[in-house]
């Protein structure tokens, strides 16, 4: 049984805002796919909700400066059935077509996928593989931070109180640049990742020379980009050495936390350097 709270549903912005700043321990509600799941087991207990989900200024996916920019309340069927997420960034196309079923889809949105900040969020390797900034509204204005910043681990992230995420930026990728999406779970179907990898392969135009970015989820408390093979990986003709040197590259540095329930930490190990190395295969061939 969910506790008594109090429910407010702000009509714009400056509304939910000020909500925040009377309430500061009030909770945003957007999807609730992930919240009334915690309050429902006891183990978020909020005195206070503030629904988002009439708020224009966080809904809408258009162009904005050379980004993309994507309103927080955008949910992950709507990334799905998007033309320019399915054209222009794959990666994120792909993650949001195994995420759940078409009810979680139509409810989660993209912005609490953010906050939530779960290691192993669908769309955590691919915003961070796309270098993602997120839009933060407060007291003091606005301001955009890159997304790996924003996370600080499981279920923290840099949100100031009295915040809110509005949007989320992805910068335009070269033309010719593709991304894959792959995951790992305990069976097949609908659960949740035990790992997860993006992989996006850029052509830029300003130096000619290919741009490999890799990053993984659920293994370690964020999720994170694998710098080192990636810079192993700058400018060099694909082999099967180079494969092989890219596999044990990627595992080499990762610490898998020792809690996770879908996975245990060697096995991810062992798995990272072989799901991204598929990948890059698939993108390359």
């Amino acid at each position: 049984m969910i506790p008594r709270f109090e429910y407010h549903r702000p009509k714009d912005l400056s509304e939910a805002l000020e909500c925040l700043r009377q309430m500061p321990q009030a909770v945003i509600l957007a999807g609730g796919t992930d919240l009334l799941v915690k309050m429902r087991r006891g183990k978020l207990r909020p005195p206070a909700l503030v629904d988002i989900k009439g708020l224009q200024a966080c809904r809408d996916i258009c162009w904005e400066n050379g980004h993309l920019s994507v309103g927080a309340l955008t949910d992950f069927q709507q990334l799905l059935e998007s033309d320019v997420i399915r054209d222009r960034f794959a990666v994120l196309h792909q993650a949001a077509r195994v995420m759940g079923c078409y009810e979680i889809r139509r409810r989660a949105t993209l912005g609490g996928n953010v906050v939530n900040a779960s290691p192993g969020a669908e769309s955590g390797s691919p915003l961070a593989a796309l270098e993602a900034r997120v839009e933060l509204a407060g007291p003091d204005g606005r301001r955009r931070i890159p997304v790996t910043e924003f996370w600080q681990g499981p279920g923290r992230t840099a949100l100031a109180p009295g915040e809110l995420l509005v949007r989320v930026l992805i910068p335009e990728l070269p033309p010719g640049s593709r991304g894959i999406y792959r995951r790992r779970s305990r069976v097949r179907g609908m659960d949740l990742a035990s790992m997860n990898a993006a992989v996006v392969v850029l052509y830029p135009e300003d130096t000619g020379r290919r741009e490999i970015r890799i990053a993984l989820g659920a293994m370690a408390p964020t999720p994170v980009r694998i710098i080192a093979a990636e810079r192993m990986l700058a400018g060099r003709e694909v082999s099967g050495e180079l494969f092989s040197r890219l596999g044990k590259e990627v595992s080499r540095d990762l610490h898998p936390r020792a809690t996770s329930l879908r996975a245990s930490p060697d096995y991810k190990k062992q798995m990272a350097g072989e799901l991204v190395t598929r990948a890059l295969e698939e993108l390359l061939s």
